[in-house]
């Protein structure tokens, strides 16, 4: 994905708000434990490199779906309130903040044309992941319900 990798598990909605908070620190772990390494690199690309993971930590960290800044909240939310509602709108601030973010950095073109593209893949992504929002509800309502 532009903005790094990202992992779909079996049962992804089934899993507990602690399995999904420790699964979300886990990029920006990976991310800090490759600015450590950086010291051991050539210092002509220990530098570009340590820039570069910084870039992607501040990124990832927005908390927006489906960042792992937004799964972390989103994580941290469902461990205190556990109602799908929640996520419809943790998505819809998601989408606004997208949206602006979009507005922001088309206004400041060409400087912010990475964060531009960017924001364009993220809100066509909070888009389709709207789309799916009702089989969430679902999925926890009927399924999920009966398993405890």
């Amino acid at each position: 994905m532009p903005y790094g990798g990202e992992i779909e598990l079996e049962g992804g909605y089934s899993l507990s708000p602690h399995k999904q908070l420790l699964i979300s620190l886990g990029g920006p772990v990976a991310t800090f434990c490759c600015m450590l390494m950086a010291p051991f690199l050539d210092p002509l690309l220990a530098k570009p490199f340590i820039k570069i993971q910084i870039v992607l930590l501040c990124i990832n960290l927005i908390p927006v779906w489906p960042l792992d800044g937004g799964r972390i909240v989103f994580a941290l939310i469902l461990l205190f309130c556990k109602k799908a509602k929640v996520y419809e709108l943790f998505l819809a601030i998601s989408f606004i903040l997208i949206t602006l973010t979009v507005i922001i950095t088309f206004i400041l073109l060409p400087k912010t044309l990475f964060l531009f593209v960017l924001s364009i893949f993220l809100w066509f992504h909070i888009i389709q992941e709207w789309r799916y929002r009702k089989y969430r509800i679902a999925f926890e309502k009927y399924v999920l319900n009966r398993l405890t």
